[in-house]
């Protein structure tokens, strides 16, 4: 029973993190920043969103820790501290540069358009390398594409999407475990 459990918890955690590669990070007055922790890449909100990669990542707790260092130009650095809630998403975020100072925010991951949300983070996708999907709005109009079409609408934010493939996952290893009669 012990293994069942912990076999569960481990794909759990890989498909939450395998559907939640690219994050949007909307912060009160500095705008748009965007991380992928799988690839160890960040983007800030600037001119031509700069790229930094991440260094020393570590997670502990409630709190992930982490330097930026530009890849257009290395001795742009931050130092970067995100405050998690307890479901995981940022609460809060602080970017300490030598240049800049300390810039402190609160953090939200959607900016309320999921549309917009959905085409932000497909554009990053292409820039950190992710294969190219095909979006369920550009596939040729029919009306089982427009049920879809409407119910992905109607989704509130995109951690309720990926909380739903996250459901499907561990659904899907609760019936490899089912006894057979």
């Amino acid at each position: 029973m012990k293994t069942k459990l912990f076999l569960t918890s481990v794909l759990f955690s890989l498909a939450m993190s395998a559907s939640a590669q690219i994050q949007l990070l909307y912060m009160d007055l500095y705008g748009r920043d965007v991380i992928d922790r799988n690839k160890k890449l960040y983007w800030m909100n600037g001119d031509d969103d700069p790229c930094f990669d991440i260094l020393n990542y570590k997670k502990v707790g409630s709190k992930e820790t982490f330097n930026l260092r530009s890849k257009e130009e290395p001795s742009d650095t931050y130092s970067v501290v995100i405050n998690l809630l307890p479901n995981g998403d940022p609460k809060d975020i602080t970017l300490t540069s030598k240049q800049y100072g300390k810039r402190s925010s609160p953090v939200e991951t959607s900016s309320g358009d999921a549309r917009e949300d959905a085409r932000v983070i497909k554009y990053f996708k292409g820039l950190a390398g992710y294969p190219a999907t095909v979006d369920a709005s550009e596939v040729a109009s029919d009306p089982k594409s427009a049920v879809n079409n409407a119910k992905e609408a109607g989704a509130a934010n995109a951690t309720e999407k990926v909380m739903d493939v996250a459901k499907g996952a561990v659904n899907k290893v609760k019936g490899l475990f089912k006894k057979k009669k």
